[in-house]
């Protein structure tokens, strides 16, 4: 089974678009079991903060927005939030995702941030929502 960190701008776009849509597709795999989801406290703090934006107020009404965080929470596998320690990417914003990867012996993180795409980590394959989610459609059989 394929072990992932979804970053959070992938997240919110299965969140908000529409059914069938590359992100929505890696959400409804975790959904099925197909794949394992990590997510942190910190993932899980940057989704709920960008969520609560008034831009999403509407797709966020009725507490669906919190709905699908404690989804999240509860059935994704919750690890620790790893320390910080050197620059990894030449945006540290994006170190996180990293380090948590790497702390959490995740396969694949999912991106569709330049910077993530561009790094060259090594250990860790960084993978577009649509790279990743062609990857799990070949690996079925």
């Amino acid at each position: 089974m394929i072990r992932a960190v979804v970053d959070a701008g992938v997240l919110v776009s299965a969140f908000i678009g529409r059914p069938g849509s590359v992100p929505d597709r890696i959400v409804r795999a975790w959904r099925a079991g197909r794949i394992e989801l990590v997510v942190s406290c910190g993932l899980l703090e940057e989704l709920s903060g960008v969520l609560a934006r008034p831009k999403f107020a509407s797709a966020a009404r009725e507490g669906r927005a919190i709905d699908f965080v404690e989804a999240l929470r509860v059935g994704a596998s919750l690890v620790n939030d790893p320390p910080a320690t050197e620059a990894i990417t030449r945006d540290p914003k994006d170190d996180y995702l990293v380090r948590l990867a790497r702390s959490s012996a995740a396969t694949a993180l999912v991106s569709g941030d330049r910077d993530l795409l561009e790094a060259n980590v090594g250990d860790i394959e960084i993978l577009t929502p649509r790279a990743f989610i062609e990857r799990l459609d070949t690996s079925k059989g």
